[in-house]
């Protein structure tokens, strides 16, 4: 109980000793609490996707610190001529633009029987063994007129094959395209769920089967996809999207104008087999001699996952060194306060050891005393933090307190407080009691 006394006895100086534990327990919890939630968000978001999927880009995911990115920048985008040698329809050709000339339908081979996401069973005709499903897009802005509504800088997104597999949305009203449409240039259109709702306004109606405009071009919209929610992890975010055939995207937009993927799904045979495959298929299509190197990089979701969770952690030291820092300063201000504390008890001190108390019962005295100002921060931070993580929208991310954050806490405020009082416990301990006494 004389403890408390002595630690409510000055609540200016008691104060002063929480702010800098407090700050820094709040500065530690909160870190660890956002860094997990987006941890797990991003694990998620990519095992939405699938671990195994496999993109064909320009840059390695892995390319190391010497790694030269401008020879990465230089290489060509994945095109529609690399999804057609994947896809076994014109491998060994694909490196002939005239093969698949923009707006020439008829140049166009149809992606028949385009699996749905999760059914590895259905398999593109033309694909070979090693890979289950192919998807291909490309995306550049554009704007959508109806009915003297105008919204400006939608994304358009052409698409081809397995598209389905690249967005987390699905149709929820009306269809999906036909393969037909799908390797084809048809003016149809599938409408993200909040560019529908923006279209119509008010009114509540069905918007499939309507006739929009984008960049003046007229199209039937034939669906319209879910709303995606808040993920971390987007390939393409569709809310807001303008989804068409490839074909028409490139009409629309201009072939250079949009930035393509191509999304692989491994076969029976793995993920393995699958890049090995597609390596061939591309080196074929692509033209390249056995002496060249490769000019495309295939990267898994597991290794975009591994890389992002890898590149937070690092940015989550930054918070922690703040964090330790104002962590230091607490300890320091417990120590200055408690050696103060020491000097102005100096009289009860030598009073105590006068009348038998141990040199020991002083020790732990001042320690406790210190124990309990760094617990006592502890427990202030904590309730700011957990102030701190509620304000966070649970649609943005789930962040929370854990009793494993708690626990971390207190374990940090007790090293802390037992590292500070030592000094000043020390130095109470070894008065000489006439002196003390004296004052």
């Amino acid at each position: 109980m004389e403890i408390f006394h002595q630690i409510k006895s000055d609540a200016l100086r008691t104060f002063l000793s929480l702010v800098g534990v407090s700050v820094g327990i709040f500065v530690v919890t909160v870190a660890f609490a956002v860094v997990d939630a987006f941890k797990a968000a991003v694990v998620a978001g990519f095992d939405h996707f699938g671990s195994d999927m496999i993109m064909v880009e320009r840059f390695p995911v892995t390319g190391g610190e010497g790694a030269d990115w401008s020879r990465y920048a230089a290489r060509p985008q994945p095109s529609r001529e690399d999804y057609l040698a994947l896809s076994g329809k014109i491998a060994g050709q694909a490196g002939n633009d005239a093969s698949v000339t923009p707006g020439n339908d008829a140049s166009v081979i149809p992606d028949n029987d385009a699996p749905t996401p999760g059914n590895v069973a259905a398999v593109t005709p033309g694909l070979t063994g090693g890979l289950s499903w192919i998807a291909f897009a490309g995306e550049a802005k554009a704007d959508v007129v109806y009915a003297g509504k105008r919204l400006s800088d939608c994304k358009l997104i052409g698409v081809s094959g397995a598209w389905e597999h690249l967005v987390y949305s699905s149709v929820c009203q009306g269809r999906a395209f036909s393969a037909a449409e799908l390797g084809g240039g048809d003016a149809k259109v599938i409408l993200g769920a909040k560019a529908a709702r923006s279209l119509l306004g008010s009114s509540g109606a069905d918007i499939c089967g309507s006739s929009i405009r984008i960049e003046g071009r007229s199209m039937t919209v034939v669906g319209v996809l879910s709303e995606e929610g808040k993920n971390i992890i987007n390939l393409y975010a569709t809310d807001y999207a303008l989804v068409v055939p490839f074909a028409t995207a490139q009409q629309i937009a201009g072939r250079e104008a949009l930035e393509t993927m191509i999304a692989i799904g491994p076969g029976a045979a793995g993920r393995d087999a699958a890049m090995a495959e597609a390596t061939r298929l591309l080196r074929a299509g692509r033209g390249l001699k056995a002496a060249q190197e490769d000019n495309f990089a295939l990267n898994t979701m597991e290794d975009l996952c591994r890389e992002t969770v890898a590149l937070t952690s690092k940015i989550s030291i930054v918070g922690i060194l703040v964090a330790l820092f104002s962590l230091l300063i607490g300890g320091f201000g417990i120590v200055n306060i408690m050696l103060v504390s020491v000097k102005e008890r100096s009289y009860s001190i030598g009073l105590k050891m006068a009348l038998g108390a141990q040199r020991r019962r002083i020790l732990l005295e001042f320690m406790l005393e210190a124990l309990l100002l760094s617990v006592f921060g502890a427990a202030l931070g904590l309730l700011l933090a957990w102030g701190a993580v509620s304000l966070i929208p649970s649609g943005v991310l789930s962040a929370r307190l854990t009793a494993t954050h708690v626990a971390l806490a207190f374990t940090v405020a007790v090293v802390l407080g037992l590292a500070s009082g030592i000094a000043p416990a020390a130095r109470a301990s070894h008065l000489n009691p006439v002196d003390a006494l004296r004052g």
